[in-house]
């Protein structure tokens, strides 16, 4: 069960893990990708969308009820205000937070062939891979619900709290980070579930592991999700024609093939060394 510094579980590797990576520039690769997989990323966008109504709706709710909240209330401390702002919009509209689990693995495990450029299909994988990790799926939904509901009850608290206090403040930012960090963790726990079997103790301590030593690529991607994704939204008919459409397709490949060379170093590689080394001796 070793890993990456003995810190990362694992047991089973997914299929078909090239030993050759692409030698083109990833940025190349990947428009490559998104364009000759574009009409099967609308396809799986709607999939996602119809799979995801009630979460979509819970989501929509607090993202409304964060703007209702937010409005003419201006904290003096604005960078807790621009962190909370960014909590809701992450669990809204890009990080896949509040998603009904079963779908979400049959979504990333086809986004995870699309980054290793290996087929995938649509509908036949997506259920397959639904329902094979459909009791994980489940407990990690109702996980982030109830992480969700605690977010939402501590900004409800911080708001009421005296802000002049130094331990009050320590203990908001603490918070904040952590927000930010369960949301990183988000990018990677769907990948390992579909390509490893894992318990769920194992998925959340390998993604708070990759959440931390990855700790600014990982930011920096969560930002340009979110920038992309309100870049849409800049005039709202088309962002509200290109979310059921595209959208989170997009934002889903991104975190795929951005994640992807990470996994395949710490734990594709490190099973495939093993297994060579079994079969040598």
């Amino acid at each position: 069960m070793g890993g990456f510094l003995g810190l990362f579980d694992y047991s089973k590797p997914g299929p078909g893990v090239p030993k050759d990576g692409p030698q083109k520039p990833r940025i190349v690769v990947f428009f490559e990708i998104y364009t000759r997989k574009f009409w099967n990323l609308v396809k799986l966008n709607l999939m996602f969308v119809l799979f995801n109504l009630p979460a979509i709706l819970v989501a929509a709710i607090l993202a409304i009820a964060s703007q209702l909240f937010f409005k003419n209330k201006v904290s003096e401390d604005l960078l807790l205000d621009f962190v909370f702002r960014f909590v809701f919009a992450a669990v809204a509209l890009c990080i896949p937070v509040l998603t009904v689990g079963p779908a979400q693995a049959g979504f990333t495990y086809i986004l995870r062939n699309y980054a290793r450029e290996e087929h995938a299909f649509i509908w036949g994988d997506f259920k397959e891979h639904a329902l094979k990790n459909f009791k994980e799926g489940i407990i990690i939904s109702l996980i982030d619900l109830a992480v969700t509901l605690v977010i939402v009850f501590d900004i409800y608290i911080y708001r009421s709290l005296d802000k002049s206090s130094l331990l009050i403040t320590a203990a908001s930012v603490l918070l904040m980070i952590s927000f930010v960090i369960y949301f990183m963790m988000h990018l990677y726990i769907y990948p390992m579930l579909v390509s490893f079997k894992l318990t769920i103790k194992q998925l959340y301590k390998n993604a708070l592991i990759f959440s931390l030593i990855y700790f600014l690529p990982n930011l920096g991607i969560l930002v340009l999700c979110l920038v992309l994704t309100f870049a849409s939204f800049i005039m709202p008919i088309l962002g509200f024609m290109l979310f059921p459409l595209i959208t989170m397709s997009t934002i889903g490949l991104i975190t795929n093939f951005y994640v992807y060379p990470r996994l395949k170093k710490h734990m594709f590689d490190k099973i495939e060394q093993q297994n060579t080394s079994v079969e040598e001796a």
